[in-house]
């Protein structure tokens, strides 16, 4: 069940965070969907262009030697992220770097597996650990400024 728009929720441990709306009250469907749609004519026109400079068939094999790549990658670095979450976890600690580093694994590796050019660049560079303690920051700041928790029981 969903509170009414711009109530916050509470949780048990006294935290509170207000959901996520635009304007419209969606969660920028609209805007998700424009950018997706420019997304894709991107990468079937990247996809065209490299095609055409050096053939149809070498573009669809670097396209499935990235995805076999991509994916041998994204298991590796996944491993290695999921043992780190269960180690902080064991230690009573809160894996919150950790998690945010398997969620942008998780989002590299759709990336590396979805066919096309760009979401293969796009993917590599998520697996580089800068650009992911970048993201973490910034979504740390972003979380930390909508979460509000309250002492008590």
């Amino acid at each position: 069940m969903s509170p009414p728009s711009g109530n916050p929720l509470i949780c048990r441990s006294g935290c509170r965070l207000t959901p996520l709306t635009g304007a419209s009250g969606t969660v920028g469907g609209v805007r998700f969907l424009a950018l997706l749609s420019v997304f894709a004519l991107a990468e079937i026109a990247a996809f065209v262009w490299v095609g055409s400079e050096i053939g149809w068939l070498w573009a669809l094999g670097i396209a499935a030697f990235t995805a076999l790549v991509g994916a041998y990658l994204v298991s590796r670095v996944g491993v290695s992220a999921f043992r780190r979450i269960r180690a902080k976890t064991r230690e009573g600690q809160i894996p919150g770097r950790e998690l945010s580093d398997g969620a942008v694994v998780l989002v590299a590796g759709g990336l590396l597996i979805a066919p096309g050019f760009i979401s293969d660049v796009l993917g590599l560079v998520l697996l580089i650990p800068g650009i992911r303690a970048m993201i973490h920051r910034t979504l740390s700041k972003r979380v930390s400024a909508r979460v509000t928790v309250f002492a008590g029981g």
